[in-house]
């Protein structure tokens, strides 16, 4: 979470808003109180978790298999 006052927002929000649609949250301070928060929005969240989902298994399908006696054979080689 990040915290900011109104001008440095104002002067910034183009990188803040960047940072919240990655799921950080960000305090606007007045005076060093907060006064609000600028949050992301859950459906975007939902997207972006979709998204990662589909690319991960985009990724398994390039990757080769690994059997159990590769992974054995590892572990006595020292190497897991």
């Amino acid at each position: 979470m990040t915290k900011s006052g109104i001008f440095e927002t104002r002067s910034h929000l183009s990188q803040i808003v960047n940072k919240v649609m990655h799921g950080d949250e960000h305090i606007i301070l007045r005076k060093n109180v907060a006064v609000a928060k600028i949050v992301p929005i859950k459906e975007n969240l939902l997207n972006q978790a979709h998204e990662l989902i589909k690319r991960t298994k985009e990724i398994r399908q390039l990757v080769k298999k690994i059997t159990v006696d590769e992974i054995v054979r590892w572990k006595k080689d020292g190497r897991a």
